[in-house]
């Protein structure tokens, strides 16, 4: 038998529950979404074979030449000290 709760009942119902039930719930949902998630970030290119080499096009967008001016060192040296902050 299937039955459909609507949000707000489930959320009327969550209200209710004590906050050591609450907190068991919050710990059980979170749990489950880690979970969850954990599968769906894994990449899967099935149109692509192992050995099979990246194309330059492909290569091109996502990675290109660092301008001629920049200055690496200095641009490390601000990375860090604004991590700093």
């Amino acid at each position: 038998m299937d039955a459909t709760v609507s949000l707000d009942s489930v959320w009327n119902l969550v209200r209710s529950l004590s906050i050591d039930n609450q907190k068991w719930l919050a710990d059980k949902v979170y749990e489950e979404l880690s979970h969850v998630q954990r599968k769906s970030k894994d990449f899967v290119f099935p149109h692509r074979h192992a050995g099979a080499d990246v194309s330059f096009e492909v290569k091109a967008m996502v990675a290109d030449r660092l301008p001629v001016d920049i200055d690496i060192e200095e641009e490390k040296k601000k990375m860090w000290e604004e991590l700093a902050q």
